[in-house]
């Protein structure tokens, strides 16, 4: 009788959660993106674009995208919808982009590109080896999987240290969980992979950053893996990252295909002036051309030049990317902006998502 009153509250509460309270704070938080966003738009716009020409002299964070090719199909990712050939960039390209993005004065890259799992890269260990090589990049990370992150490439990755920072994509805490979001039966493959890295970690002594991305919801954080995690944090051999927002990758990623997996889908955005992406986080594919966005544009639709056929810093600040951001400020966005979900708008305070608007707002304080 007991446990029957207990099951039943538990599931009002979850219902009134679900469908009152969650709606609620979204709708406002919504409101209160609008009003601040509006606010900066018409009373300080001139002085944030002042200081955001002055930062988008040079990529905070360069994307370069080794490969396209994954070998998971990940409920909250466009992969298995992207249309777009599969490609692997060269490895000769690979080191001019570098070297230019260094006499730029660059200092960090990622190997993330838009979809793609570096492990399928053949060349990620040359790449690797190259960036650690550069004295003048301090900092390299990339995403993964980890479904290819083999035991014996545990020591090989620990080589570079703490210049690198490793991403895990992790998509549940039980194994049909796993499965659904991931779209592959890994969970024990992932699981065993990840141990053995973290025991290499704390044998080796390293400080390498080691990070799990949480793509599962968050009534799936229990179980014995999970209380492992919490010991490793504790020893400071782990970090988490616990997304609990999913968005549609420009339409590409379906609400309900989230929701089925206990995955929430984030809401339209307001859409006010230039996304924040434009002014610090180009993606170089695999073919040489450059994309504004490195987040989700999946079929590379906002190309703003060729390194092919011009140098990095002519694209960077070329007429196709100030044209872009034009656009956005007009209110005329591209299509896979308009049906983008990730969009965060450079007048908008309350998503700090970028180092630009942080330093935006402490100018136009002093």
């Amino acid at each position: 009788m007991n446990y029957s009153f207990g099951q039943r509250s538990q599931t009002a509460l979850s219902w009134v959660n679900t469908h009152l309270l969650r709606p609620s704070r979204h709708y406002l938080g919504w409101l209160l993106d609008l009003v601040a966003t509006e606010y900066c738009f018409r009373l300080q716009r001139r002085s944030i674009r002042q200081i955001l020409e002055a930062t988008r002299q040079l990529p905070q964070n360069l994307h370069l995208e080794g490969t396209n090719i994954c070998n998971a199909k990940c409920v909250f990712c466009a992969y298995p919808q992207m249309e777009r050939a599969k490609e692997t960039m060269p490895m000769e390209q690979f080191r001019r982009i570098v070297d230019e993005y260094v006499a730029m004065g660059g200092k960090y890259v990622s190997l993330t590109p838009i979809v793609g799992d570096p492990f399928v890269d053949r060349d990620l260990f040359q790449r690797l080896d190259d960036l650690y090589q550069r004295p003048q990049i301090e900092g390299f990370d990339f995403y993964t999987n980890g479904i290819l992150m083999k035991r014996q490439l545990s020591e090989k990755l620990l080589r570079y240290g703490d210049k690198l920072h490793i991403q895990v994509s992790w998509g549940g805490f039980d194994r049909q969980t796993y499965h659904a979001i991931m779209g592959v039966d890994y969970f024990d493959l992932v699981r065993r992979n990840i141990e053995a890295f973290i025991e290499a970690k704390r044998k080796a002594g390293s400080s390498m950053r080691f990070s799990l991305a949480l793509r599962c919801p968050p009534s799936n954080w229990v179980g014995d893996f999970w209380e492992q995690c919490q010991h490793y944090i504790q020893e400071g051999l782990l970090d988490l990252q616990k997304v609990v927002m999913f968005d549609s990758w420009a339409g590409k990623v379906d609400g309900e295909a989230l929701k089925n997996v206990g995955l929430e889908a984030v809401l339209p955005p307001y859409k006010r002036g230039a996304c924040e992406l434009l002014f610090r986080k180009p993606v170089v594919l695999a073919n040489g051309k450059v994309n504004a966005c490195a987040c989700r544009d999946v079929e590379a639709e906002l190309i703003i030049g060729d390194l092919n056929e011009s140098s990095l810093a002519e694209i960077w600040t070329g007429h196709a990317i100030d044209e872009l951001i034009d656009r956005h400020e007009r209110g005329d966005f591209p299509d896979v902006c308009k049906r983008c979900t990730w969009y965060t708008s450079i007048y908008n305070p309350r998503k700090c998502n970028a180092r630009i608007n942080k330093a935006a707002l402490a100018a136009m304080r002093e």
